[in-house]
Formats: C-alpha cells, structure tokens, sequence
C-alpha cells in the first residue's frame, strides 16, 4: 500500500492515551510536483473521511478519538510547496484535531 492507494490506510495504530496514528508511505518523485500532490491530497482526504466517520472503530471498537496524527514517511524529500501543503492541512477536521508527522528515508 501507498500514497497511490488512496482507499486504503496504510497503517493504523492507537496510542495509549487514544490518539489514532495513521501512516502514508509515499514512494514518489517530485519530479512532476504538482501531480504528487493532488495524489497526495487525495490520500489525505480519504484518511480525514476515514477518522470523521469513524471507520477506525472497526478496528478499535467502542474507541472515541479526539486527535489524530498521519505520519507520512516519504522515499524523497519533498519540495518547498510539499512542505508548505502540509503545514496548511486543517487544526481541526470536524470534531477531530489533526497534526502532521514527516520523515524523510531519502536512499
């Protein structure tokens, strides 16, 4: 699973003290940057879909979220625009407060 899948969550877990942990593995180039982030965008928005409606509880039942956190492990490191994307994604999403978590495993 990728950034490319975007109906599917590449990885899910809760912490203890209740905050859903969402990984994107994002394997693209950016060398065509603005296709990259409509792709991911996308895949952020289908990760928003999925906390809002509570999808999570089928995994996690009888669990009530208030904050989440999508961990995006990028292969390349992102442009300026990417970074500048990321850090306008919404503070709250609903009732749901969301943060950005980046890594870069640039080979």
């Amino acid at each position: 699973m990728s950034v490319v899948d975007k109906d599917r969550v590449d990885g899910i877990a809760l912490t203890e003290d209740k905050v859903i942990k969402l990984l994107i593995t994002d394997h693209l180039g950016w060398e065509k940057e603005y296709e990259h982030l409509l792709v991911l965008q996308e895949k952020i928005n289908s990760y928003l879909a999925f906390c809002e409606s509570g999808q999570y509880k089928e995994i996690y039942p009888g669990c009530e979220v208030k904050n989440a956190i999508f961990e995006i492990h990028f292969l390349h490191e992102p442009t300026q625009n990417a970074y500048k994307f990321l850090g306008q994604l919404p503070a709250k999403a609903g009732e749901l407060t969301v943060a950005v978590e980046c890594a870069v495993s640039e080979n």
